[in-house]
């Protein structure tokens, strides 16, 4: 090498000091990606979504008419497409939620979206509507359920 031993020394000691410099360059810009206009912005997202599953769902049971509780799901209109679209669409904005650590009070907020929309659980809909209530959005969704 044309440098010989000495400057393998240097470069290798510059090498070695920089590398805690780099390291902890990384983790401060990687650590703090909170960003409170970006949550807010998925939370109102949510809400949105909910509401507009409630909304679905309300049309597809006032034209289901008297269909049993355990044929609904068989049915196939273009009210139940819209409804099980916005339940998917809903379910989807709550798992953004929970990756991002947006649950309140160590609510479970995608459980209760999949239970309202799947199960058809008011309770659990009433709690995903209380969450959107929580976040400044409880205008935009129905507490109660039918």
């Amino acid at each position: 090498m044309w440098w010989g031993n000495s400057g393998r020394r240097k470069t290798t000691r510059r090498t070695v000091a920089a590398i805690p410099i780099l390291a902890t360059s990384v983790l401060l810009t990687s650590c703090s990606s909170y960003d409170p206009v970006q949550a807010s912005a998925w939370q109102r997202d949510y809400c949105v979504k909910l509401a507009a599953w409630q909304s679905a769902r309300d049309v597809m049971l006032a034209t289901a008419g008297s269909v049993d509780a355990s044929d609904w799901q068989k049915i196939q209109w273009p009210e139940y497409d819209r409804a099980e679209e916005a339940g998917s669409d809903a379910i989807d904005a709550a798992q953004i939620l929970d990756r991002e650590n947006l649950d309140h009070a160590s609510s479970h907020i995608r459980d209760d979206t999949e239970r309202a929309v799947i199960d058809r659980n008011a309770e659990a809909e009433a709690r995903a509507a209380s969450y959107c209530s929580g976040s400044g959005f409880g205008d935009l969704v129905r507490r109660t359920s039918r």
